[in-house]
């Protein structure tokens, strides 16, 4: 029995400890594939905010390619973002400053609007901002959409060539106006922050979790990602923030 016990004990200690796994939702190089998220409710319409941790593995669109849109009825393109952060609101663009994006490279990138301002972050940092129709909401319902281009409600609606190829996680829509600060502090927390642990779930309206509980559509398939360690905590270690915080 002691001759057993060493290499038991050998293998182990030599497992990496800190290892944890997460997963990632891998798109098809196509316009069919999608998942549809819960139309935006009343909780949204004046104020929101979206991130996403985004992979390309196709260039078919150098520039950018759009990985969340949200099409209504009666309104032409209600709201886009792209991953490289160029993105439009009630039918207006936004073209901050972005970057040359390569296959294989993982980015931040997070959309934030409220009082008629639209500001746009990329890796944690500001790129782009830009006021928005005074007054005006988000009409509900609508087809709210992971992975394609739809300038109006429905899926038969979606553009061709439009679509995101490649990986995203972490994808979360929360009601209300992410801070500059919050939004650096998810960046900073990686692929694998535990958004939920941090923040609560109280203002999230669409987290990552319920992401991947929703139908896939097409070639959509999960995929697992490799986290080097645990989520950083806050700053404040051991306490949640509260909304005001954001």
């Amino acid at each position: 029995m002691r001759v057993m016990l060493f290499p038991l004990i050998l293998l182990f200690l030599t497992l990496p400890a800190t290892s944890t796994q997460h997963s990632a939702l891998s798109f098809g190089k196509n316009p069919f594939s999608y998942v549809l998220l819960p139309t935006f409710s009343p909780a949204q319409r004046a104020s929101f905010s979206v991130c996403a941790w985004l992979t390309r593995d196709s260039n078919h669109l150098d520039f950018y390619q759009y990985w969340i849109s949200y099409g209504v009825l009666d309104s032409f393109m209600e709201f886009g973002i792209s991953d490289s952060g160029v993105s439009y609101m009630f039918g207006d663009g936004m073209l901050p400053k972005y970057p040359w994006l390569r296959v294989g490279e993982h980015h931040h990138v997070c959309y934030t609007w409220g009082e008629g301002r639209a500001v746009v972050y990329y890796d944690g940092v500001e790129i782009g901002r830009d006021m928005t129709e005074e007054g005006r909401e988000l009409i509900t319902p609508g087809t709210l959409i992971l992975g394609q281009f739809v300038s109006y409600s429905g899926v038969e609606n979606i553009e061709k060539f439009r679509y995101f190829g490649g990986e995203m996680t972490g994808v979360n829509i929360f009601s209300g106006m992410l801070t500059e600060g919050v939004v650096g502090e998810i960046y900073r927390g990686g692929r694998c922050f535990d958004i939920i642990s941090r923040f609560g779930r109280d203002n999230i309206f669409v987290s990552w979790q319920d992401v991947l509980q929703l139908e896939r559509v097409g070639s959509v398939k999960e995929v697992e990602v490799k986290c080097p360690g645990r989520a950083r905590r806050s700053r404040n270690y051991g306490e949640l923030a509260t909304f005001e915080e954001f």
